[in-house]
């Protein structure tokens, strides 16, 4: 039987949003845009650097205009998307908290992102990884909970429990 969205998913999508917003207003205040902050430096793991940076695409800058032209298409977008991964939650079964948990991730994470597009044109982005000469792309918070969701969701397909999806099929009959 479906879940319907329980309190709980509700609750983990609106502290996703609630935890991306305030990181993303700390770093605001704490830091200039392109003045990196260290966070862990090493030689031999991976450094951690807070950068603030301004995203007017998608993930790894893809979409990344000079003007405002994506700004509303992509709001749209996201409230799409939300629309229909709340649908799909609302539809996952009981058996499933792996797939509706990865789920409310992604949900709360593109509200986040989307709520940045909003209030200023842009997304919010500090947190910048890299080893020695690699160097990985600036996200925040909502991105992680988006990726991990993705992660969740994907890796709910392989952890279906024999006997699961078979809610459709008659019960048995007693007593004939």
């Amino acid at each position: 039987m479906p879940s319907g969205v329980s309190l709980r998913w509700i609750g983990l999508i609106l502290a996703i949003v609630l935890l991306d917003q305030g990181t993303k207003q700390l770093v605001v205040s704490l830091l200039e845009p392109g003045r990196p902050m260290v966070v862990l430096a090493s030689d031999t793991l991976p450094s951690v650097d807070f950068i603030l940076s301004y995203n007017k695409g998608i993930s790894f800058s893809f979409l990344r205009f000079a003007d405002d032209a994506q700004r509303w298409p992509l709001v749209a977008l996201s409230l799409l998307a939300c629309g229909l991964l709340g649908w799909w939650l609302s539809r996952v079964l009981t058996s499933q908290p792996i797939q509706a948990f990865g789920l409310a991730l992604i949900i709360g994470g593109a509200l986040g992102n989307m709520l940045d597009r909003v209030r200023i044109g842009s997304v919010i982005d500090f947190v910048h990884v890299s080893y020695k000469a690699w160097s990985f792309a600036v996200f925040n918070l909502a991105d992680t909970a988006i990726t991990l969701g993705a992660l969740a969701t994907l890796a709910s397909t392989f952890l279906v429990p024999q006997g699961v999806g078979t809610e459709s099929q008659e019960p048995p009959r007693h007593g004939r």
